[in-house]
């Protein structure tokens, strides 16, 4: 059940980013630029020194507009760029959103899309990777619509996706495959 949902998610995942860069433009012949990348990003090994961030997360948000909230994410990776669905539920309001991010060193930052209702807003988002503890602890900053909103995150990886062929090898006590 948790390999299906998991492949049901990063399946969720690959066609909201594939729509997110559809709608930004970068498309030839009508497939967009990176969709082959999305595609193929839980079969793919990682480039020397990348970290995997591929896999499923839960953590903790806390928002200056809705308060205290849960998140999940899913997050699928290629090479250095990664994203996904991330979703936050804030008690009565559940909060969706389409993940990209670049990952340099240990350090990730990225755009988030999302919203609730009909209010979808852009967050800047910057991240830490944290390897023994295998948390991405971060902030975020509304650069469109939702002036002013802001908050911090810390998502624990509870799973890593590995892909075929894929080297990523974690010592004990290193996280699982999904």
């Amino acid at each position: 059940m948790k390999n299906s949902l998991a492949s049901t998610a990063l399946s969720l995942a690959s066609a909201l980013s594939l729509f997110a860069l559809s709608a930004c433009g970068g498309a030839s012949n009508g497939v967009p630029s990176g969709a082959s990348a999305l595609q193929n990003a839980a079969s793919v090994s990682h480039s020397t020194g990348t970290v995997n961030l591929g896999g499923e997360y839960a953590g903790p948000f806390d928002d200056n507009a809705y308060g205290k909230g849960k998140g999940s994410a899913f997050y699928a990776q290629q090479g250095d760029s990664t994203g996904g669905v991330l979703s936050i539920n804030y008690g009565s309001t559940t909060v969706t959103a389409s993940v990209s991010q670049v990952v340099n060193g240990s350090t990730v930052t990225g755009t988030t899309v999302g919203g609730s209702g009909s209010l979808y807003c852009s967050f800047s988002t910057t991240a830490v990777w944290n390897a023994k503890k295998h948390t991405l602890k971060g902030s975020y900053l509304a650069v469109y619509g939702c002036s002013g909103e802001q908050g911090t995150f810390t998502l624990k990886q509870q799973c890593y996706f590995k892909g075929q062929g894929s080297e990523d090898i974690r010592p004990d006590g290193g996280g699982h495959p999904c």
